[in-house]
């Protein structure tokens, strides 16, 4: 239900909009009926503040000078009068003057309380006053009081309630005074009010509709202007055009005002003039394009043949403009008696259509040019027989920038990119960027007087590079940028635009394996290994397909007990013309592709699977690339896995590899495996980017210590060595992590690795990487076959 207040409001509401009504309203709609409503309150606005505050003064001081002994109640009722007036009045020119303006409601509202104010007031002053006056007086009074009423009906004139509610009040008011007169005189003064009532309101009806008539008026007119506007707004904006005509002879017969003004001459000047003349004054022939479309206008007036959109450029009062002509030969009786068109202003049109090709033409992000229009001007050179270096530049770890920073942050660093380019361009050389944080830079023979080597080429592109070494200012940060840049030429490694672009492309490649930041040319054998890849790429596919993978596990044992404590199994691809084929020669194509993910999750399962026939305290590890950390549910294939193989999760371990750059999401899968209960190895430690910090971060709980520190112990008998690999183990040591030292060869190197505190030894001194049916066997030909550490399975 409705809150009582609020229906109370309602109500008084729709009381105060009956009052307000003019009576000719039932036949207007509700927009014209608050359009009407509005003029009349606007109309009040103006008139009554002024009549009402002259009216208040003149009545108080009628009333203060009347000579009656009322007390308090004349200063009283003039204090009113006058502060009520006051306030009133200071609401309504605020409505006027400054067009400070409520709802209609509001001010309707408004104008009801403020009459039966007035009318109230002076119904008082008659009842109260007129007994304690003369007959002189009286007369004073009665006078001042039915002037009261004009004054107050001219304001509400437009507002019939109003009207009525306020000539009631104070005719009331009056009535009640004249009846205090005594004998039959009192009927004669209230018949001569209701006479003086009457007329007054039949006047003020009349007149109030003379007024609403006219302001009807006003707003048909008001519409009517709008209209007209409106379609002349239309025709000035639809018709930018103006006619021309001229002679047989070419020369303008007649001019119009609107082809007069667009040329920025009066008639006078322009007419006996040639239209050729006419444009060459406004400067038509002043660019290269003008010159042609004067040509062009010159040999069909010659032709006598019609023309179109003859665009042209043109300066009038110093502003330059584009317009576009249209003309036909007139003809009258068989007879050709010359020419008539039509001109129009472009200028506006021909600017956004300019900006449309540039945009078309411009990477909106960084205002280079994007590849199609690098393509373009480079295809152009091309076919212009010129030599012609290209360069595809790619920002090093630019993913890591949006991901630690954010997006924008990553378009303020390709804008700054770019201004670095743009800085050190020569203006024969065109710069574009293909896409992402792929940017090309291009130039010609004509770049260099005279080209020795193709060191001059490095060298220039070592020049870009270096525009990198200054920091970048980002986020209040200092950030240092570096690139990678692979180039070709053109004839000598391509034959085509295309093809360039692939030999750039792998040149980069090439320069992004070579360690980052480097500058690297084509070469012919980086198209025989880009083939070898694609070769490879389809042999995986059809390797997944076929089942050619298998797994060989190489023994680990304790290095204080020497018994077997795992296997860490290895993967193989046994080709079927190649033979066995090692991870190293086909596990970056595979992740490049994606497909280690499907690989990886063929190695887990067959590594599980093979684990549930070992001893229950040996586990298995599984050797994890980045790629498949960071692929979709990851962790929940493992888990599954598990499950349906039945391996206890205490039973595998993950191996991550240091090399790889783990961040916060690759943290967070870690996590969730080792919140399951599957232990985490950090793989190959010493050869990568990890740091002890980073260690600590990690759900880590074996450290493997790469073969290159174990491998040179027999060569350098020197305690360097021994140092080297204390402080590895010993770094282990303080983060709770065990050890297990790969790569162990020799009595020498398990000696020495043992004496420095490892706790697992792998390498081929303890066994060759074997088939997972000959395990039993294995394990059966050593002593105290099993142990609490594990078994390893790696892609690797």
């Amino acid at each position: 239900m409705d809150d009582p207040a609020v229906l109370r409001r309602r109500r008084v509401g729709t009381s105060v909009r009956k009052l307000g009504r003019s009576g000719t309203e039932q036949y207007l709609s509700d927009y014209d009926r608050r359009r009407l409503l509005d003029r009349r309150l606007r109309f009040t606005a103006r008139v009554l503040p002024w009549s009402f505050l002259t009216a208040a003064v003149a009545l108080s001081a009628i009333v203060v000078l009347l000579p009656v002994d009322a007390g308090w109640f004349t200063f009283a009722w003039s204090s009113v009068m006058l502060l009520s007036s006051a306030g009133f009045s200071v609401y309504w020119l605020r409505r006027s003057r400054l067009g400070v303006s409520e709802s209609q409601t509001t001010e309707l509202v408004v104008l009801t309380v403020e009459i039966i104010v007035w009318g109230v007031l002076l119904a008082c002053l008659a009842l109260v006053l007129f007994p304690m006056l003369d007959p002189r007086d009286e007369l004073v009074l009665s006078s001042t009081l039915i002037g009261g009423i004009a004054v107050g009906v001219f304001p509400t004139m437009m507002f019939r309630g109003i009207t009525v509610v306020w000539i009631s009040l104070v005719g009331v008011g009056l009535a009640g005074a004249f009846w205090t007169e005594p004998g039959t005189s009192r009927f004669v003064l209230i018949g001569v009010l209701v006479v003086f009532v009457g007329s007054l309101y039949s006047g003020t009806l009349l007149l109030a509709k003379l007024f609403e008539r006219r302001l009807r008026a006003e707003l048909i007119a008001e519409d009517e202007r709008d209209l007209v506007e409106l379609l002349l707004n239309d025709l000035e904006d639809g018709a930018q055009d103006w006619l021309w005509e001229t002679d047989s002879r070419g020369i303008a017969s007649t001019v119009s005002y609107r082809f007069a003004e667009q040329v920025g001459l009066p008639a006078a000047q322009i007419r006996g003039r040639t239209m050729h003349e006419i444009l060459i004054g406004i400067g038509a022939s002043r660019t290269d394009v003008g010159r042609k479309s004067l040509d062009l206008l010159a040999a069909n007036f010659q032709a006598g043949t019609a023309f179109r959109d003859l665009t042209m450029q043109v300066v009038v009062r110093g502003d330059t403009r584009w317009w576009s002509m249209s003309g036909h030969p007139g003809s009258g009786d068989g007879a050709t008696y010359g020419w008539r068109g039509v001109g129009s202003d472009i200028t506006h049109s021909y600017h956004q259509r300019q900006n449309i090709l540039r945009l078309a033409e411009i990477d909106s992000l960084t205002g280079l040019r994007n590849r199609y229009s690098f393509n373009a001007q480079l295809s152009s050179r091309i076919r212009d027989g010129h030599r012609v270096w290209l360069a595809i530049l790619d920002l090093d770890n630019f993913k890591s920038i949006n991901d630690r920073l954010g997006h924008h942050i990553g378009d303020d660093v390709l804008r700054d990119v770019a201004g670095r380019l743009h800085s050190v361009l020569r203006s024969n050389e065109i710069c574009g960027r293909l896409g992402g944080d792929e940017f090309a830079i291009a130039f010609d023979d004509l770049a260099f007087d005279d080209i020795g080597s193709a060191d001059e080429v490095e060298k220039r592109f070592q020049t870009i590079l270096d525009s990198f070494e200054r920091p970048f200012s980002l986020v209040g940060n200092q950030i240092r940028i570096r690139a990678s840049l692979g180039y070709g030429s053109m004839p000598d490694d391509a034959d085509s635009l295309e093809d360039l672009v692939i030999v750039a492309d792998l040149a980069l490649y090439h320069a992004k394996e070579s360690g980052r930041n480097q500058i690297r040319a084509f070469d012919a054998t980086l198209r025989d290994r880009a083939t070898g890849r694609a070769r490879a790429l389809l042999d995986l596919r059809r390797a997944l397909i076929d089942e050619e993978f298998e797994l060989v596990y190489q023994p680990q044992v304790s290095a204080a007990t020497g018994v077997v404590v795992g296997f860490e199994a290895l993967l193989r691809w046994n080709h079927p013309t190649s033979g066995l084929v090692s991870p190293g020669d086909f596990i970056s194509v595979a992740e490049e592709t994606g497909l280690i993910v499907p690989i990886g999750a063929g190695v887990l399962r067959a590594a599980c699977t093979a684990a549930t026939t070992w001893p229950e305290d040996i586990r298995v590890a599984v050797n994890v690339s980045q790629v498949q950390l960071r692929s979709s549910r990851y962790v929940d294939s493992v888990r599954r896995t598990l499950i349906e193989v039945n391996l206890h999760p205490s039973r595998l371990e993950i191996e991550v590899t240091e090399s790889l750059v783990i961040d916060d999401a690759d943290r967070d899968v870690l996590v969730q495996l080792s919140a399951l209960g599957i232990a985490i190895a950090m793989d190959d430690f010493g050869t990568g980017f990890s740091s002890v910090a980073s260690l600590a971060r990690l759900p880590l709980d074996r450290l493997k210590i790469d073969r290159a520190f174990v491998a040179p112990l027999d060569a350098d008998p020197s305690n360097s060595r021994f140092a080297v690999l204390r402080a590895v183990i010993a770094i282990a040591k303080s983060l709770g992590l065990d050890t297990v030292a790969e790569g162990v060869e020799t009595e020498r190197q398990r000696a020495i690795v043992t004496e420095c505190g490892c706790d697992v030894i792998q390498g081929y001194l303890e066994g060759m990487p074997i088939r997972a049916a000959e395990i039993p066997h294995y394990l059966n030909g050593r002593l105290g076959g099993s142990s609490r550490w594990g078994v390893a399975a790696t892609t690797e």
